[in-house]
């Protein structure tokens, strides 16, 4: 067997390549952040195997951010064995091994490959479905900035509606919903309203709203253009409909990722969707966030990853209630709590246990919290375990 580690950097990686004795191979060399230099790396480890007549090689490399991606995918779609490993955990490698404070790209470089050599019991080569999970974790971050793209839009949007029509509020209660939206769309001033049919605009709420809606919301936005105290700007509608047609194209880039993401939740090949209430888009959310469930000793450690822990305020005789810290990934929190609304529905189990804490007194919300401490446990088991969620019926 032969060790190669790769001390990654943006334009060019520094290699190492020894036996299992720690014995390097020529002498620490660079290759380019390019084709050609990886097509070097892998010249040198054939040449490093016919050198110490072996026939295996372990390839292990920090995660370094978006530097590692490129040779790392090069590698996997090679072959090669790699292992992607925590700069925290090397780091603590090299300082056990010498005491002198000496940092360079070459050292780093032979400190990846002894941490290969001392941990070869417990190499955990990267794998496909580790691919597929960084995959996710890429679209999954591109989806909450889309997010955080709709909600300034919409902020933006009640900014303009609320000097154009502010009685519009009285008519839709939600403004964000498909109606209203289609409304403002094609109907952004009081001259629009003042000009269209009463017919036509029945029929687009009735249409819109799948029946639910139709003449009285179309009455009483009729009646605007006489009793709205809005001002009638042409520069204001034409700014809700661009602000529209942004929230509308993001809406729908959205919908692409959420394809995609349904994609690599399949190739990742997981059980978590056994569980009732885990959708594509938050298992896909929850994948992402925790990437190796191995990273984590126990369940609680992933609860305090999700900020999910208990936190408790203490001063003197005063203790105040317990609430969970917030701390940790905010992502991985929001998809576990949009899960635990969903499972109290589906799971008898979980909906037993959400109104035991009901009759206890607890609100809906701190309930929830229950069912979200609950249901992050059983996450850690099932990808822990690799095994299936089985609904128990009662």
């Amino acid at each position: 067997m032969i060790y190669v580690g790769i001390d990654v950097a943006s334009r060019k990686h520094d290699i190492v390549i020894t036996n299992a004795q720690g014995v390097i191979f020529k002498k620490p060399f660079k290759i380019l952040n390019n084709l050609d230099g990886y097509k070097k790396l892998l010249s040198e480890i054939c040449l490093a195997k016919e050198f110490f007549n072996e026939k295996s090689s372990r390839i292990g490399l920090e995660s370094t951010g978006p530097y590692s991606r490129n040779i790392l995918h090069y590698l996997i779609l090679a072959e090669y064995e790699v292992m992607f490993i925590n700069p925290l955990l090397t780091n603590m490698d090299r300082k056990a091994s010498s005491v002198r404070k000496t940092k360079t790209d070459s050292i780093d470089a032979k400190a990846i490959c002894m941490f290969l050599i001392r941990n070869q019991n417990n190499f955990k080569p990267y794998t496909l479905s580790s691919y597929h999970i960084d995959e996710l974790k890429t679209l999954v971050r591109l989806r909450k900035s889309l997010k955080k793209q709709i909600n300034k839009a919409m902020n933006q949007l009640h900014g303009y509606l609320i000097q154009a029509m502010p009685e519009y509020y009285n008519i839709f209660r939600k403004i964000d919903s498909k109606t209203s939206l289609e409304v403002l769309t094609r109907y952004s001033s009081l001259s629009e309203l003042k000009k269209v049919r009463l017919s036509t605009l029945s029929k687009l709420i009735k249409k819109s709203s799948k029946g639910h809606h139709g003449l009285l919301h179309a009455e009483a936005l009729k009646s605007l253009p006489f009793n709205s105290i809005g001002i009638d700007s042409r520069a204001l509608s034409f700014a809700i409909k661009q602000t529209l047609e942004r929230v509308h194209m993001l809406k729908s880039q959205i919908k692409s990722i959420e394809v995609e993401v349904k994609f690599h939740v399949d190739q990742a090949n997981t059980t978590l969707l056994s569980i009732p209430g885990i959708s594509y888009t938050t298992g896909g959310i929850i994948l992402a966030e925790i990437g190796d469930i191995n990273r984590f000793k126990s369940a609680d450690a992933l609860l305090a990853f999700a900020g999910l822990d208990p936190s408790v305020y203490q001063s003197g005789n005063y203790e105040g209630n317990f609430k969970i810290s917030k701390r940790g990934s905010s992502i991985l929190r929001w998809a576990i709590y949009q899960s635990a609304q969903a499972i109290v529905k589906f799971d008898p189990v979980f909906r037993e246990y959400y109104l035991k804490k009901k009759a206890q007194g607890k609100k809906h919300r701190n309930a929830l919290g229950h069912v979200t401490k609950k249901l992050t446990r059983v996450i850690y088991s099932i990808l822990k375990n690799k095994s299936i969620y089985i609904i128990q019926a009662h």
